[in-house]
C-alpha cells in the first residue's frame, strides 16, 4: 500500500510503499549500527521534509538513539550549536553544500564522527549506508517509556536555542 508521496518536477506524486520504507529503515538501521550508533547516541538531520527524513528517524529509533532535527535554512552557527549541545554522533544532510559546511567545523565537535549526505552514492551517503546495512541486518530494539526519542530545539529568539527532550 502507498505510504508517502512526493511531487516530482511535473507536479505528479510518486509514492513509496510501506514495504519499501520498512526495507530501507531496516537497512539504514544496520548501516548506522555499523558506524557505531547505539542506544542513547544522537543522530541529527539537516533537511526539509522528505521521505528520507522518515526513514532516518525510524532507523534511529530502532537503535534506541535520539533524533535531532534541524532546518536547512538555519544559520550555520545554529547548526554548530545544536550539533555540539546535543552531542550528535552522525548527521544526515540534504545537500553536498551543507555537508561541506558541516565538515568545515566538524573538528570542533568531538562527538560528531559522521556527516552523511542524503543524495548520491558512496560510503558517506544514505544509499551507501543502506547498501552496507543490507549485508548485516540488525534487529530493532523496543524503546522504554522513559527513553528519549527526539531532542528538538526552540528557535533561540532569546539567546541560544533550548533543547526539549521528547520520550
Amino acid at each position: 500500500n502507498p505510504f508517502a508521496g512526493t511531487k516530482n518536477a511535473a507536479g505528479v506524486y510518486e509514492w513509496v510503499t510501506y514495504g519499501e520504507v520498512a526495507a530501507r529503515v531496516d537497512a539504514l538501521r544496520a548501516g548506522l549500527a555499523a558506524l557505531g550508533v547505539s542506544k542513547d547516541d544522537a543522530v541529527g538531520i539537516i533537511a526539509n521534509n522528505r521521505v528520507e527524513w522518515v526513514i532516518g528517524v525510524f532507523a534511529t529509533y530502532g537503535l534506541g538513539a535520539r533524533w535531532v532535527p534541524m532546518y536547512e535554512a538555519e544559520l550555520e552557527h545554529i547548526w554548530r550549536y545544536i550539533l555540539t549541545d546535543a552531542t550528535v554522533k552522525a548527521v544526515f544532510v540534504a545537500t553536498p553544500a551543507i555537508a561541506d559546511t558541516v565538515r568545515g567545523f566538524q573538528a570542533d565537535i568531538p562527538t560528531l564522527e559522521h556527516v552523511i549526505t542524503i543524495p548520491g552514492e558512496g560510503p558517506d551517503t544514505m544509499a551507501g549506508l543502506e547498501e552496507s546495512g543490507r549485508a548485516k541486518p540488525v534487529a530493532s530494539i523496543r524503546p522504554g517509556p522513559d527513553d528519549v526519542a527526539s531532542l528538538i530545539y526552540t528557535s533561540g529568539t532569546t539567546g541560544d536555542p533550548k533543547g526539549v527532550l521528547l520520550t
